[in-house]
């Protein structure tokens, strides 16, 4: 009873002894969860390369844009004509020529491979010659208006024919942004991992330094019981030194603990991307290490069966999957630059000239029946380098990048069933361990009340007293790093089957139940 009274005592100091400033936060794994992937550092990386991939998707996507463009020119030419030129009988000084242009197009490449241009150019020249092109005396400095627009297709016939090849590098692009978000997705499931992890050890740790307190207090309450009994002349004097000298024993073994919890605080925070200040303000663990009956655990689990849920979640493979299809795509693509280009161009043609000076005659060179022509046709353009190094080459590599994919894949699956059965087997072990560990406290527990009261009717040494202390803490410690072994291997068996960040929402919130229990 008084054992028990004390313990309460020592629980209600602790809570004082663990608040670390007035700020502290007490901390859960949820709340833990959410900060990692908004904080982290390699989240945030991460989640740069999925930035750096969409970027290259509207690179290829461009490719297809409508391209517009204009322009607009103004001249101004002056000649000193030579003696003998019979202009100079026309003109006082010099020849002078003045022109302006304007033109626009607009470009589209249709993803079934079509190309379609559409280009309108204007002109107008004046020079102070008298006469026009048809030596008429219209005076100097007539204007001559031209329009001209033309409208052409252009189907590739051999190199970049159909959908499949215009497309190429934009599917690629959009396997590859599907590949590497699943990639940070499996990424991002690391950081929980090392972040759960870090607080299972700082749990550990917390709890550790509270078996350590409550290992001084016993020492302590020994001491007490071994001065009464000094003082009525029930045990020797020299009892105390090894009392004393057991106490000062423990004191440091829980300096050394408030040490390790220390640690096991910033470590906590480094996983989570905060700053030293930061991590000096998390608060005491919330939740508890997760039991067997709440865990979900059953004997016998069958290790296909956890295979087949790697199989199913594992985000790293839908990756690697993408990316197969992506270099299968680019071959087909390098492989159809390896034929020669042909193109079929057909076009249509329509302009008009007119003369005169003002806007109203540059605007009717447009619609003007005099003056203007249509034309049309056919054209057959044909291209290909003899030796073609630079396709070929790029057929090797793609060839290349496909195989050793192919190998990635199979070595990935390959790990994957290895590293689960190492889980599982790891998951069975620490649930024995954790019974176990449970026994030996249980049965320590007995040992040390029975061999106190022993001690106080005067039926055992001290020694022996200080010994099965000493092995209850030790039990107390062996069960709590149990404890966090079991924990340890839900976590594990999670992360190896893909079962920890499941949700590609990267900013979601996590309950606890994805740490605690065993994937189903």
């Amino acid at each position: 009873m008084v054992y028990k009274i004390l313990k309460i005592v020592l629980i209600l100091q602790l809570g004082a002894i663990y608040v670390y400033g007035q700020n502290t936060v007490p901390v859960d794994l949820a709340k833990l969860s959410k900060i990692t992937l908004s904080k982290s550092p390699v989240v945030k990386q991460n989640i740069l390369t999925v930035s750096r991939e969409n970027g290259n998707l509207q690179v290829q996507k461009s490719a297809f844009d409508y391209r517009f463009n204009t322009g607009i020119s103004l001249n101004n030419n002056a000649l000193n004509l030579f003696e003998a030129d019979p202009r100079n009988d026309l003109v006082n000084e010099q020849y002078k020529l003045k022109s302006s242009g304007a033109n626009i197009g607009l470009q589209k490449t249709f993803r079934s491979s079509l190309m379609a241009n559409l280009t309108v150019d204007y002109g107008m020249a004046s020079d102070n010659l008298p006469f026009n092109n048809f030596s008429e005396n219209v005076g100097a400095y007539m204007e001559d208006h031209n329009v001209s627009s033309t409208f052409s297709l252009t189907q590739p016939l051999l190199r970049g024919r159909g959908r499949t090849m215009v497309t190429a590098l934009e599917e690629t692009a959009k396997l590859n942004l599907e590949s590497t978000d699943s990639n940070v997705q499996f990424a991002n499931s690391f950081e929980l991992y090392q972040m759960s992890s870090a607080y299972w050890q700082y749990l550990m740790s917390y709890k550790n330094l509270m078996i350590f307190h409550e290992n001084e207090a016993r020492v302590r309450r020994v001491l007490e019981i071994t001065k009464e009994l000094v003082n009525s002349d029930k045990r020797p004097a020299g009892d105390l030194a090894q009392v004393q000298a057991d106490l000062a024993n423990q004191e440091r073994q829980t300096k050394t603990a408030e040490q390790t919890l220390y640690r096991a605080q910033l470590n906590l925070g480094r996983t989570i991307g905060l700053s030293k200040e930061d991590s000096k303000l998390i608060g005491d663990p919330l939740d508890e290490f997760p039991t067997i009956a709440a865990s979900g655990y059953v004997e016998n689990i069958q290790e296909a069966q956890i295979i087949a849920i790697a199989q199913h979640n594992r985000a790293d493979i839908e990756a690697t999957k993408k990316m197969e299809e992506a270099l299968k795509l680019q071959l087909k693509f390098t492989e159809n630059n390896i034929k020669p280009q042909l193109n079929l161009t057909g076009y249509l043609n329509y302009g008009g000239m007119s003369m005169g000076n003002g806007f109203n005659r540059a605007i009717e060179s447009f619609y003007r029946k005099e003056g203007s022509n249509l034309g049309y046709g056919l054209s057959l353009n044909f291209a290909f380098p003899f030796s073609n190094h630079l396709a070929k080459g790029n057929l090797i590599q793609s060839k290349a990048a496909l195989k050793d994919r192919e190998i990635k894949t199979l070595d990935l699956q390959r790990n994957i069933e290895l590293n689960v059965s190492i889980a599982l087997n790891n998951l069975n072990n620490s649930v024995e361990v954790l019974g176990k560990a449970k026994e030996a406290l249980k049965l320590y527990q007995e040992v040390y009340n029975n061999e106190q009261e022993k001690f106080k009717n005067g039926l055992t040494i001290l020694l022996n007293l200080i010994q099965f202390q000493e092995r209850l803490t030790f039990a107390e410690l062996d069960y709590l790093r149990a404890q966090q072994q079991f924990a340890e291997a839900i976590l594990n068996i999670r992360y190896e089957t893909g079962t920890l960040l499941m949700d590609k929402s990267k900013g979601a919130s996590m309950g606890k139940e994805v740490f605690i229990t065993i994937p189903e």
